[in-house]
């Protein structure tokens, strides 16, 4: 039997909610479970493939004992200490938690009064039963609005996970000598947030080897199309795959073609047919005859309209075919133009967090920012949990954690190492660390943690709060959505992006695999406030520092410039900006 990442994630993800139901085991052990769900739902490598390959040590927060557990799991079909563990509890209880905002407790709860199944709990909360059988009508509300974000799920691909399964595709064709050119297409090619199947375009002059040499990709489950210049796969992953293969004096068109969006390709038809022309996967041509104009690249077929080639990312008719013909495309922000990162999860102690911490030290995390040609990095460590801690302990904490930070930036001559936090923007809009504390950071990050479907004006009045704040430099993650988990908390933007200009506060492109938040659209109403960003990664652990491209990428959506992200400009503008005196 084969196990996706999300059956693997989902498997870990019942077992902690069993410990924690029976009151088994303790707080790491639990927290153990969860992180090693979290670190495998995310992992941009198959899991079971790395098992294969004796490499299930590479997966982070996966320690010795789950290593184990997974090795028996990947041998038997089954591992005997979950089933233990999960004995007694009712299926219904697992089936909840797919619910997005659904605990254990919730569940236990839940299933307590009799309900059997999800069709059951939804009828239920519609009808007014539930909440007459003394459920809370809240958790309730809560519930439904989880309902509707798992109705909209479609089993797509975070981004992330997608590129990292294309570019081993990528690789492996570039590895033919009948392969010209290839390039992944349609959602991936414009770095949108969740992807369908993969497609591939190839410019060759044997089509009829490459297709075979596709067909034998390593890792194929089942062929379901093959022939002259196209094919279809099924991977073990379960992903679907597809190639098509053009010539190379008409390749540009093709590819041009199938990046789409539709709704780009639809405009752009209708402004060729102004122009006098047509224009399809094999080329452009004047209307009134029938030779075909073939087009080796896409810049040649845009140049024939009189057009700027607009960049994938912004192929999806939102005013960048008008751009175009005025020659006023913007120039996006590259990969290249970043010089750091400011929101980094290292592992550096703690003995009560709000949140999740990362997996590694300080010191690895500065180590990987300069081997990615970084000017500077900020450790943004989540502080200890303002219920569990007092005041005066977080400020120690705080403290203590200032003065390993400022010594290992005395340390390091090769980057700047910066003294960050992020922290909780609270129910009423106050911080959860305070202000003796936050006075000694260079930076601090602030978010929302909890409350994400709250009412518009609650949620916008706990931002309003914090961008007054001036211990607050940056809002992270801003609309709160997680990617096929969670919606965007509803929001009075105009007044947010008003205020986040006028205070000079940074809004942040998070390119954690299910946040790439803010939004792409989102993003292009901020700039027309004059709003400025960072691109941070919110990295928990080094390898995920790798995901900058995928932020960029929504940045590039956005229409965003170098100008307006803070973290790609020189060292002298930076700190001017947030008033850094090192």
């Amino acid at each position: 039997m084969e196990f996706s990442n999300q059956q693997l994630a989902k498997i870990l993800k019942n077992v902690a909610a069993a410990y924690t139901i029976k009151g088994v085991g303790n707080i790491f052990q639990i927290r153990a479970y969860e992180n090693a769900s979290s670190s495998i739902e995310h992992s941009t490598a198959e899991v079971e493939d790395l098992w294969q390959e004796g490499k299930l040590s590479q997966i982070p927060a996966l320690g010795a004992k789950l290593q184990e557990y997974l090795n028996e799991l990947f041998t038997t079909g089954k591992v005997k200490h979950f089933e233990k563990v999960e004995e007694g509890i009712p299926q219904i209880i697992f089936e909840l938690l797919d619910i997005p905002g659904v605990g254990p407790k919730t569940a236990q709860s839940i299933a307590s009064l009799g309900v059997k199944n999800l069709g059951e709990l939804r009828k239920q909360i519609k009808t007014g039963e539930l909440v007459d059988k003394g459920f809370s009508a809240k958790i309730a509300q809560k519930i439904m609005f989880g309902f509707h974000s798992l109705d909209q799920r479609d089993h797509r691909m975070l981004l992330p996970y997608a590129a990292a399964q294309a570019d081993k595709i990528l690789e492996y064709l570039k590895k033919n000598s009948a392969v010209i050119q290839v390039y992944p297409l349609g959602s991936l090619r414009r770095m949108v947030a969740t992807i369908g199947d993969l497609d591939f375009a190839v410019s060759s002059n044997s089509s009829q080897e490459v297709v075979d040499y596709f067909c034998r990709i390593p890792g194929i489950v089942r062929v379901l199309d093959q022939g002259k210049n196209k094919a279809t796969v099924v991977l073990k992953s379960g992903i679907q795959a597809d190639l098509l293969v053009g010539q190379p004096d008409s390749f540009g068109a093709l590819l041009q073609h199938f990046t789409g969006s539709k709704s780009h390709n639809i405009h752009l038809r209708t402004y060729a047919q102004q122009k006098g022309y047509s224009v399809s996967e094999y080329g452009i041509k004047k209307s009134q005859n029938n030779g075909i104009i073939r087009c080796e690249t896409e810049e040649e077929l845009y140049s024939l309209l009189g057009m700027q080639t607009p960049p994938p990312e912004t192929r999806e008719d939102t005013g960048e075919i008008e751009a175009a013909v005025e020659h006023k495309l913007p120039n996006l922000v590259k990969l290249e133009d970043i010089k750091g990162d400011l929101h980094l999860h290292s592992s550096y102690p703690i003995s009560n967090p709000s949140h999740g911490p990362g997996v590694d030290p300080v010191e690895v995390m500065v180590k990987k920012a300069i081997s990615l040609g970084y000017s500077y990095v900020g450790i943004s460590d989540h502080p200890p949990g303002f219920t569990s801690v007092s005041k005066e302990q977080i400020t120690k904490w705080t403290e203590k954690r200032t003065k390993f930070i400022h010594s290992l930036h005395l340390r390091t001559k090769s980057i700047r190492v910066l003294n960050g936090l992020e922290i909780d923007i609270l129910g009423d809009g106050s911080l959860s660390v305070p202000e003796e504390a936050l006075a000694m950071l260079d930076y601090c990050i602030a978010g929302i943690h909890s409350g994400h479907h709250s009412l518009k004006e609650k949620i916008t009045n706990r931002l309003i709060k914090a961008l007054e704040s001036p211990y607050v430099d940056i809002i992270s993650h801003p609309s709160n959505r997680l990617i096929n988990e969670r919606e965007s908390s509803v929001i009075d933007w105009e007044t947010i992006f008003k205020l986040a200009a006028k205070n000079k506060k940074l809004l942040e492109i998070n390119a954690y695999p299910n946040r790439l938040d803010l939004r792409d659209d989102l993003i292009r109403q901020a700039l027309k406030f004059g709003v400025k960003f960072i691109i941070n990664t919110d990295a928990h652990q080094v390898s995920q520092m790798d995901n900058m491209r995928f932020g960029v990428a929504v940045a590039r959506r956005g229409w965003v410039t170098k100008k307006d992200i803070v973290n790609t400009w020189d060292w002298t503008s930076f700190t001017d900006w947030f008033n850094i005196k090192m």
